[in-house]
C-alpha cells in the first residue's frame, strides 16, 4: 500500500567531467569541496531531508564510493540512520554488467520503488549547486494530475554546458527538451533542466520497465529527460541561487560567489537549511600579525599571515607572511611562510613551500592537486 504524501528518491552521482580534472581525479563531483566545510552532494542530501525523504536509492560510479561514504557515514546528519529511514548505494557499472549478461538491469531501482512503498519518487543528482523545496513542488505536483513535474531554472545559455537539457514550451505551453547543443535557436534566456523530478512511483516503475524492455541504458534521470517530449509534464521554475558545476572556473566562480552576502544567505540561511558532515573542533587562531578581509575560514585554521577574497577550509594553515588572495584553500593545506597564492584552487593536504609564488587568472585559476608538495613557482596567466 502506497503512502500518500511520502517520497523515496534516486540520486544519481555518476556525473562525470573532465573538465573538472584534476579535481575529481580522485572523487566524484558529489564530494567536491564548497564553501569551506559543505560538498556538493549536501544540497541534493538537504533538499531531500527537509522534505522528510526517508529512502534513497543513490548510484555512484565503481571506484567513487569510498569518498561518498566517507563524508555521509551512517547519514544521520540527513535523517538517514534509523530503522525506517536508509539510503543505499548502488554501483552503476553493474546495470550495464548485467544487461550484457541479459538480465534484468533495472531490477534493483524497480524494487527498491517496490519496497519504498512511497507515492512519488525524486529523482535528482549532485551536479546543480541549489536549495529547492521539495515539499512546494509536491503540492503542485499532486494539483496538475500529471505523472512527471520537471525543475528548471530560467539562465543565460552560457550558464549551461552543451549536453545540459533544455526545456521548451510551444503555444499550448506543452514541454519538450533537447540538449543545448541540438539548439539552432538559443535564446536570451533558456529554461535550464535541474535534473530534478517528482514522479508518480508507479508510473516510474512501468517506464524502467518499458526502457527494459527496449534495451536503453542510463540513469533514469537521463532516460526520462530524453523522453521528456513523449509525455504530458507538468514544470516547476526555481527562482532561487543556483550554480552549475561544469568545469574548473565554473567551480571557482560559485564558490567565490559565496564571498557575497546576498548569495550566501539565499543560497544556505533560507528557510530550507543545508546539513552538512558535522566536525566539531577548535574555532580558527588568528595571530595578531594576520590580516583577514572579505573571506571565510572554517574551524581548526591556523592564520599568522594575510588571507583577502579567499575560502579557507579546516584546519589549514597560513604562515606569517603567507599571502593568499582570490583563491580557494582545501582542508589540511599548508601555506608557508613568505609563500603567495593568487587565484589558484589549493586541494586537500597541499604544502606550498616558503616563498613559493602561485598565480592563475580569474579566467583560469590555478589548481593544485591532493598531496602536492610545490617548491617552485607556478604561474599561469
Amino acid at each position: 500500500m502506497k503512502t500518500e504524501n511520502k517520497i523515496c528518491a534516486l540520486l544519481s552521482n555518476v556525473t562525470r567531467n573532465e573538465g573538472l580534472a584534476p579535481l575529481i581525479s580522485q572523487r566524484p563531483i558529489a564530494t567536491l569541496p564548497f564553501d569551506c566545510k559543505y560538498r556538493l552532494i549536501d544540497f541534493p542530501l538537504s533538499s531531500l531531508a527537509n522534505a522528510h525523504v526517508s529512502s534513497i536509492f543513490m548510484t555512484a560510479n565503481q571506484g567513487e564510493t569510498q569518498s561518498i561514504f566517507d563524508h555521509m557515514g551512517s547519514g544521520s546528519e540527513w535523517g538517514l540512520d534509523s530503522f525506517k529511514n536508509r539510503y543505499f548505494v548502488y554501483i552503476q557499472q553493474d546495470f550495464q554488467r548485467l544487461k550484457e549478461q541479459g538480465l534484468p538491469y533495472f531490477e534493483q531501482q524497480i524494487s527498491f520503488l517496490r519496497k519504498a512503498k512511497a507515492a512519488y519518487t525524486v529523482l535528482i543528482d549532485s551536479k546543480f549547486i541549489c536549495n529547492v523545496d521539495l515539499t512546494a513542488v509536491l503540492k503542485i505536483h499532486k494539483t496538475s494530475n500529471k505523472h512527471i513535474t520537471a525543475i528548471y531554472k530560467k539562465v543565460t545559455p552560457d550558464m549551461a554546458e552543451e549536453v545540459d537539457t533544455i526545456i521548451r514550451f510551444d503555444e499550448n505551453n506543452k514541454a519538450s527538451s533537447s540538449f543545448l547543443a541540438q539548439l539552432t535557436d538559443v535564446q536570451d534566456k533558456e529554461a535550464l533542466s535541474l535534473n530534478m523530478f517528482i514522479v508518480d512511483t508507479e508510473w516510474l516503475i512501468s517506464f524502467l520497465q518499458r526502457m527494459q524492455d527496449e534495451g536503453e541504458y542510463a540513469s533514469s534521470s537521463r532516460l526520462l529527460r530524453k523522453y521528456l517530449s513523449e509525455f504530458d509534464i507538468n514544470t516547476y521554475e526555481y527562482t532561487g541561487y543556483m550554480s552549475n558545476i561544469r568545469s574548473i572556473k565554473s567551480y571557482y566562480d560559485a564558490n567565490m560567489s559565496m564571498l557575497d552576502s546576498s548569495n550566501f544567505t539565499a543560497l544556505l540561511y533560507g528557510s530550507q537549511p543545508v546539513r552538512t558532515k558535522v566536525s566539531n573542533e577548535v574555532p580558527t587562531y588568528f595571530s595578531k600579525e594576520s590580516n583577514v578581509t572579505n573571506s571565510q575560514l572554517s574551524s581548526g585554521c591556523i592564520v599568522e599571515g594575510s588571507v583577502t577574497d579567499s575560502l579557507i577550509s579546516r584546519r589549514s594553515k597560513i604562515e606569517k607572511n603567507a599571502v593568499v588572495e582570490k583563491s580557494i584553500v582545501f582542508t589540511e593545506s599548508e601555506i608557508r611562510a613568505g609563500a603567495k597564492v593568487k587565484y589558484a584552487i589549493i586541494d586537500k593536504h597541499v604544502i606550498i613551500e616558503h616563498n613559493v609564488r602561485i598565480e592563475g587568472s580569474l579566467e583560469r585559476p590555478v589548481v593544485i592537486p591532493k598531496y602536492t608538495v610545490v617548491s617552485e613557482n607556478i604561474i599561469q596567466k
